[in-house]
This record gives C-alpha cells, sequence and structure tokens, in this order.
C-alpha cells in the first residue's frame, strides 16, 4: 500500500512539473506573439493619437455609402482621407488594442468601398460591412482584438490594405 501511495504522488509531481512546464511554454509563445505584432508596422507611416469620436463618425459616414453604393464614386477622396487617417491610428496604435482594431478595420472598410467605386458588388459591399461592423464593435468595447494573435491578424490586416491602397493608386494612374 504504501508503494502504491508513493508511486502516485512521484506521478502527481511528474504532472505538475509537465503542466508547469507547457504553461511557461504557452506564456513565451504568446511573449513572441506579442513582439511580433508590435513589430508588424507599415514603413514610412506617422502614428498619430486615436480619436473615438472621428473614428465612430468615419464608420457612419462609410456606413451611409455601403447602404447607397452609387454615391460612392462622389466619396473617393474622403476614402481616401479615411484610411490614411485610420493607417495613422494603426501606426501608434498598441498590440492588441482597441484602437488597433477598429483603426485596421476603418481602414479595410475605406478601401473595399474605394475598390467598389467602379462597380459595387454585392461581395465588396458584404465586406466592407464587416469590417465597419468590427470597428464599432470594437468602438463599443465588445471583447474583439484582445489578445496578442488579434494584434497580429491587425497588422496583417492593416498592411494589406496599404498594399491595396498602393496597387488603387496605380490603377488611377494609369486610367488617367
Amino acid at each position: 500500500m504504501r508503494i502504491f501511495g508513493l508511486l502516485l504522488i512521484v506521478v502527481l509531481i511528474a504532472l505538475a512539473a509537465v503542466l508547469y512546464l507547457q504553461r511557461e511554454d504557452a506564456a513565451s509563445s504568446f511573449e513572441a506573439v506579442r513582439a511580433i505584432a508590435t513589430d508588424l508596422r507599415e514603413g514610412g507611416a506617422i502614428g498619430r493619437r486615436f480619436d473615438p469620436e472621428l473614428a465612430a463618425r468615419m464608420a457612419s459616414s462609410m456606413q451611409l455609402l455601403v447602404d447607397h453604393p452609387e454615391a460612392i464614386a462622389d466619396h473617393t477622396d474622403e476614402l481616401t482621407t479615411i484610411a490614411a487617417t485610420a493607417a495613422s491610428w494603426a501606426e501608434a496604435a498598441p498590440s492588441p488594442s482597441v484602437a488597433l482594431t477598429a483603426a485596421a478595420a476603418l481602414r479595410a472598410a475605406a478601401g473595399d468601398l474605394r475598390a467598389a467605386r467602379t462597380s459595387a458588388t454585392p461581395a465588396s459591399l458584404s465586406s466592407a460591412q464587416r469590417h465597419l461592423d468590427r470597428a464599432r464593435a470594437a468602438l463599443a468595447g465588445e471583447p474583439v482584438g484582445t489578445s496578442p494573435v488579434d494584434a497580429v491578424r491587425d497588422r496583417l490586416e492593416n498592411l494589406q490594405s496599404g498594399q491595396q491602397e498602393r496597387a488603387q493608386e496605380l490603377e488611377d494612374e494609369m486610367n488617367r
């Protein structure tokens, strides 16, 4: 009986050691993800302090364009300004944060709407709507974009939006 009790204690100690090591490994993995999220920044962008009230107004104005896609072509300059402002917010935002999630979502929505200026397809409008919903959820304090993994997603989305904007600018130049 004593041997069984001793064996049980040894197994429990070994199990505790394994769980402790796995927890430490997970913690170091999250720190690595957090470091990656912090380093994923757009070159040449200048950061600006996040303004939640302006972000909410931007989301509302883009919602009007989603609801009335025929007006998108008349508002491409405003969409460009919204995207540039959101890019500067994303640059200054900590990882993870409400500011980063909202900025990346607003920038992506502006890009989707700007891309839809010639022919607003249901897919492009649906994508813009999803981004606007995510931005509004972040601004409302819902638990969106709170983990290091979310921060990496937001940073990658912000970089992708930047690439899309440059491609749209090149296309505009070629069409002039």
